[in-house]
């Protein structure tokens, strides 16, 4: 698989989740509360997948 292609499913997937876990936990949030919470749970979700994909790939190699 392309790089391009494992990135764009790692943003699809982040922005999926974020938006599910913003909807199930901030209900009656102020919308720029909700914005910023968005961005706090994309970007983790982001780093939380390319860990598991080093690990992946680190193990791949051995």
């Amino acid at each position: 698989m392309s790089y391009a292609t494992i990135g764009l499913a790692l943003v699809i997937l982040s922005t999926a989740l974020s938006l599910l876990l913003l909807k199930l936990r901030s209900a009656e949030q102020p919308k720029q509360v909700k914005i910023i919470l968005f961005g706090l749970y994309f970007w983790g979700f982001i780093f939380l997948e390319l860990a598991v994909c080093a690990v992946v790939y680190y193990l791949q190699k051995q």
